[in-house]
């Protein structure tokens, strides 16, 4: 998604999703955790205060800032040990009692003092900007993350997955070398301040902004498991791009995609487009290199990234042939490994693909990885034998001869 497109979806998003109390009512439970619990006094906090897990009407800070707190970004799921030290059982031992991890200390006070010392620590580091303290923190990432959004808002984005981090970055076209989620939570907030709009509302507002325009469960953007521990910088991806010779089928068959069609064809396209701009850019730098290998660097000087002109031109990149012929390319990319047995071409793609003729689709999957790959398909409208349209604004899928 291009800049243009996202503050269309600003202007129309932003009013929608500020008209509410929620963004004041979070507000002021984050303040109030923050007055009860200033950075000053953390060190006079005691064990019973600290710990989740002593009962219902447990208002611990770590109850409070995994439970109360939840809307302002949710760390839920993981284990209470991310905490450093929790009350409670495991499924090897009902046994209620304190428990840690012994790299903390060996009993439950050092430990206690040991995480303490950490947390302000961390909190002292962010109050500075010192990402070197930050990264060798050792506090659990997720648990990190919130404090750091929740003692300074303005600086770290409320988002505490690496994964979900990642993908709203090469969503947004965010490169850079970030070496943890921390500084990606800032890049996120640096972004926030290019747009006076959003900046204008609760860092909250941003978060929920990002998950509706760019949700990492959607199909087709969804980061895999295996995701590299850092975010790729796109020299590496280029670096790293290599053509394949066989469509990489996903599970879904073509009946099941006619049973579960996307709700709203025009934001699934949207989503599938957001991560278009490194895909195109992979494309570039491998048709120089195909170009150059044919004895073609002449033609390299002549190569058009359209897209970065004319989004209505009804393709991405103007390349050529070896012989001088032009190569039309529409350019498709995921951050996963497949697309399914389908996919999506507006009507401006078919009725150009249809009209200029040496038309090829290039399908870029793993953009944001160290080695994204790259499936060339020629003009999918001329081949009619292989290929079924429906008129979805338009929707391909694959003939296997089932």
């Amino acid at each position: 998604m291009n800049r243009l497109e996202i503050e269309t979806r600003i202007r129309e998003r932003v009013p929608i999703l500020s008209n509410s109390n929620e963004w004041k009512k979070t507000e002021k439970l984050r303040k109030e955790f923050v007055r009860d619990y200033p950075i000053k006094k953390l060190m006079s906090l005691q064990l019973d205060q600290y710990v989740i897990g002593m009962g219902k009407e447990n208002r611990s800070f770590c109850y409070r800032l995994e439970r109360q707190l939840d809307s302002l970004g949710r760390i839920l799921g993981a284990t209470a040990g991310k905490f450093g030290i929790y009350f409670g059982r495991t499924k090897a031992d009902s046994q209620q009692k304190y428990r840690f991890a012994k790299r903390w200390g060996s009993n439950e006070h050092d430990v206690f003092e040991a995480v303490k010392s950490e947390i302000i620590n961390l909190l002292e580091s962010a109050e500075r900007d010192d990402f070197e303290m930050i990264r060798a923190n050792q506090i659990s990432p997720n648990f990190k993350g919130k404090l750091l959004f929740i003692y300074y808002p303005e600086k770290f984005a409320p988002i505490y997955s690496k994964d979900h981090l990642q993908h709203f970055l090469a969503h947004l076209n965010i490169s850079g070398k970030f070496e943890s989620p921390p500084e990606m939570q800032r890049a996120l907030m640096d972004y926030r301040k290019t747009w006076p709009k959003l900046l204008a509302e609760h860092p909250c507002l941003f978060m929920r902004f990002l998950y509706d325009e760019f949700n990492p469960e959607i199909e087709g953007s969804t980061l895999d498991s295996d995701s590299p521990k850092t975010l790729p910088i796109l020299d590496k991806a280029l670096q790293g791009s290599e053509f394949i010779d066989e469509f990489p089928e996903g599970k879904n068959s073509s009946k099941e995609m006619a049973k579960k069609p996307p709700r709203d064809y025009e934001k699934h396209l949207s989503n599938l487009k957001s991560i278009g701009t490194p895909g195109e850019k992979i494309v570039l730098e491998l048709e120089k290199k195909r170009l150059s290998a044919g004895g073609r660097k002449d033609l390299v000087k002549k190569i058009i990234y359209t897209a970065d002109i004319d989004d209505r031109a009804g393709y991405d990149i103007l390349s050529y042939e070896t012989d001088g012929a032009k190569r039309y390319i529409e350019v498709k990319a995921t951050t996963g490994k497949n697309l399914g047995r389908g996919f999506y071409i507006s009507a401006n793609e078919f009725e150009k693909s249809k009209s200029l003729g040496n038309y090829y689709i290039y399908f870029v999957f793993s953009t944001i990885t160290s080695k994204p790959k790259v499936f060339c398909l020629k003009n999918p409208t001329l081949d009619k034998g292989n290929f079924k349209m429906e008129a979805i604004n338009y929707h391909v899928t694959f003939n296997t001869g089932n």
